[in-house]
């Protein structure tokens, strides 16, 4: 379930203001929201507050990440860095930012032209290979190619499938040159051409303004490559890239020495900066006038009281915790706090899968808790599956106790394994129909059927679609709770109308089948008279196309019984191999091994079919999702360097 958050502002004298941060910090409860924004100026004048020396010190570490970022990284000397962490800690804010702006002045020009000039030497690189693959492109057909002195090379790269594009370009280049140019085509790679073409220099301008009017991939060899034998010019690649490798590599050197003379002191500069920073953000949110100062916020109701009494006692009363009332457009930015018992706090964990549930939305969490280990017990329904699932969950929540996603998963998968161990004494399974083989246990005999999995398909199936019914309406309830309680009367007439058609249709089809009295046809009847124009008021012809979607979502949980009888079937099989070969050793390893296989397949299959029916079928009959996450205004652990 959500916390009930209440809105309050807290106000107190001038004085008291970073006093009564500190307090805030520790109490670690208040979600900030800006009081700039929230307090209309003709109730009281406010000014932000720090508001420079948060640009000023935000601008310092963004120059300070960007050195980073051109300095390599070296190995941390914890001693140097404690060295610098112990004088840093005497110094006041304003002090480290003056050391910031010295190391930046000493470093910030010269590390940006170096990383400039290296970026310049790594393109022209790149661009020598690539005349040089358009060389090895040329060379092949360079005694087809007239002399190059006076003449332009161009290659133009088209793509296999626009190959046709060759002879309308040849036709209009003819045109330009009276017919004085060569061209030659040929492969790249299975998907490329490359057209080389050869032309007076007197029609370059022309042609390559056609060229780039027809959106053609062009390759160039550079002015200084003209005239040269094809050996010189690869020589001059050679010659080029070297000098530029070269010079490349006097750049790391220069940038690895201001790395060992600064990258300690700014590693740990830079972290103080930044846990100086997030604090004085968050004054940017809180206003001054020039007696009080005002700070607003959400705070869980069950943690109001306490907040209130904290900030009374350290402050002798003279700052006050006021709780506002709050409109319908304040609900919009109440931030969404979970409050769940611990047995359904594992389940948040699917819920991320989706974006927070609004405030004043239902938190459907704990129906999830409900319904999911359902679901999951169904689909397994196995005392041997599910004492192995149930161990295999202890165990991982045991060894990964500190990994929250390894630790809500285990505790899903313990607490899902109850009910499938349940549903195997109802079904009478133990890994299959090992334990009625064995005389251990038998299915449950209950309203005249004997409750086997293989024998009873149909009962099975009715079973699944009628828990289809109970959730797929469940969430219909919840969709007309939510449109009320937002007031969205639009999505109150839909939601009232599709229950009143999907009324309908159940009403019909068990008169059909014989369970409800043919004159049941009347109130299906009156049903749909009213359901339809319903819908279509609150959600136009799209709808009524929602009604046969509906529908299917009730048919899609009839995977609930075909999940476990291809489960059982599986477990069946193994049994039956296990007696099927002359030795024996070999018959139990293959049921083992079969065994094993459906254990796995009964942990994720069953799990990620009752995810799906919950977000798909279930929520899509109520859930908005967006909320604003609950965020604390509290300290942080401190960062470990770097």
């Amino acid at each position: 379930m959500l916390q009930v958050m209440k809105r309050i502002q807290v106000i107190g004298p001038k004085a008291d203001l970073d006093r009564a941060v500190d307090l805030l910090y520790e109490a670690g409860t208040l979600h900030i929201e800006n009081a700039l924004d929230r307090i209309g100026k003709d109730e009281i004048q406010l000014t932000g507050v720090r508001q420079d020396e948060a640009d000023e010190i935000a601008g310092v570490l963004g120059t300070i990440n960007a050195i980073f970022s051109t300095l390599p990284a070296i190995a941390d000397d914890s001693e140097a860095q404690n060295r610098f962490r112990s004088s840093f800690e005497r110094k006041t804010p304003n002090k480290l930012v003056a050391r910031a702006r010295s190391i930046i002045n000493s470093l910030e020009t010269t590390t940006r032209d170096l990383a400039a000039k290296k970026t310049e030497l790594a393109l022209s690189i790149s661009n020598l290979n690539r005349y040089e693959k358009v060389l090895d492109i040329i060379h092949p057909v360079e005694k087809e190619l007239p002399a190059l002195e006076g003449f332009e090379v161009t290659i133009l790269l088209i793509q296999e499938e626009h190959k046709d594009v060759i002879e309308l370009i040849k036709n209009e280049i003819n045109s330009i040159t009276g017919n004085r140019f060569e061209m030659i085509a040929t492969t790249v790679d299975a998907e490329t051409l490359a057209a080389i073409m050869v032309f007076p220099k007197k029609y370059s301008e022309e042609i390559h303004s056609f060229i780039y009017s027809v959106n053609v991939n062009e390759v160039r060899l550079p002015s200084e490559f003209a005239g040269r034998p094809f050996y010189e010019m690869y020589a001059l690649i050679g010659e080029k890239r070297l000098r530029a490798q070269e010079e490349i590599t006097h750049i790391d050197q220069k940038l690895l020495i201001l790395s060992n003379n600064w990258y300690q002191e700014l590693v740990v500069l830079k972290n103080h900066l930044s846990r100086i920073n997030d604090e004085i953000s968050m004054y940017r949110n809180f206003g001054i006038s020039d007696y009080v100062f005002v700070i607003m916020g959400w705070v869980p109701k069950k943690y109001l009281e306490k907040t209130r009494k904290m900030i009374h006692d350290k402050l002798s009363g003279r700052v006050v915790i006021r709780e506002l009332q709050v409109t319908e457009k304040d609900f919009d930015d109440a931030p969404v706090y979970y409050d769940n018992p611990p047995w359904i706090k594992p389940f948040e964990f699917i819920m991320q899968i989706v974006s927070l549930p609004r405030y004043r939305e239902i938190d459907p969490t704990p129906i999830l808790a409900i319904f999911f280990p359902l679901f999951f017990g169904f689909m397994v329904g196995d005392i041997g599956y599910g004492l192995i699932i149930l161990a295999f969950g202890l165990a991982i929540r045991y060894r990964f106790k500190e990994v929250g996603f390894a630790k809500n998963l285990a505790s899903i998968l313990v607490i899902s394994s109850i009910p499938a161990i349940i549903f195997g004494f109802f079904f009478g399974e133990f890994f299959g129909d090992f334990g009625e083989r064995m005389g251990w246990l038998a299915p449950v005999q209950f309203l005249g059927i004997t409750w086997n999995r293989v024998d009873a398909m149909i009962p099975l199936l009715i079973i699944a679609i009628t828990i289809g019914v109970i959730h797929v309406f469940l969430g219909l309830f919840i969709g007309i709770r939510n449109a009320i309680i937002t007031k969205k009367r639009k999505h109150l007439y839909e939601k009232i109308g599709m229950l009143l058609m999907m009324t309908a249709i159940i009403v019909l089809v068990a008169m059909f089948a014989k369970i409800m009295p043919s004159y049941s046809v009347y109130p299906a009847a009156a049903f749909i008279l009213l359901g339809l124009p319903l819908i279509l008021i609150g959600a136009g012809v799209f709808g009524t196309i929602e009604v046969m979607s509906t529908v299917g979502n009730i048919l899609s949980y009839s995977r609930l019984m075909a999940i476990g009888m291809a489960s059982v079937i599986l477990a069946m099989v193994a049994n039956r191999l296990s007696g099927a070969f002359a030795f024996a050793i070999v018959g139990i390893i293959v049921a083992l091994l079969l065994h094993a296989l459906n254990v796995v397949l009964a942990m994720f299959s069953p799990s990620i079919h009752a995810v799906r029916l919950h977000l798909v079928e279930f929520f899509s009959k109520f859930y908005e999702g967006g909320g604003i996450p609950y965020r604390p205004f509290k300290r942080e652990m401190p960062q470990k360097e770097r």
